[in-house]
């Protein structure tokens, strides 16, 4: 298994959010690994090592809350941030319940995107 440092897996259906966050990442220095279905995502979470994971919600094949309940099945311990248009339909205690670190609105937390991902990579490395 290749190494984990600065390795992001984002599991995104839409071509251009995808192109756009992995440009925003690979700027600040992370390598971006892309999938466009829950399986997908699933099947490199499961074969690859990731510092961190990047989760939609709205997935076709299946809720990116249930994904990461399935990723969270083997592995507890790597960071899972959703970033999803459907941030005011899900709660906190919600993404929490399912595994997750927290949860960034798109498009409005891009911005924010690299730091936050930077923030929960070093928390991960220190702990």
């Amino acid at each position: 298994m290749e190494t984990k440092a600065r390795q992001v897996l984002f599991v995104e259906d839409t071509p251009d959010t995808r192109s756009l966050v992995e440009f925003s990442l690979e700027r600040e220095g992370f390598h971006v690994t892309t999938a466009e279905t829950a399986d997908e995502g699933l099947d490199l979470a499961r074969t690859k090592n990731f510092a961190l994971i990047l989760l939609d919600i709205g997935l076709p094949d299946k809720d990116g809350l249930e994904l990461c309940r399935e990723i969270r099945r083997f592995d507890q311990t790597t960071p899972i941030l959703f970033y999803t248009a459907f941030y005011s339909l899900i709660d906190e205690h919600e993404t929490q319940s399912a595994g997750a670190q927290g949860c960034l609105r798109k498009p409005e937390d891009t911005a924010r995107l690299a730091e936050i991902a930077k923030n929960l990579v070093d928390r991960s490395d220190a702990s």
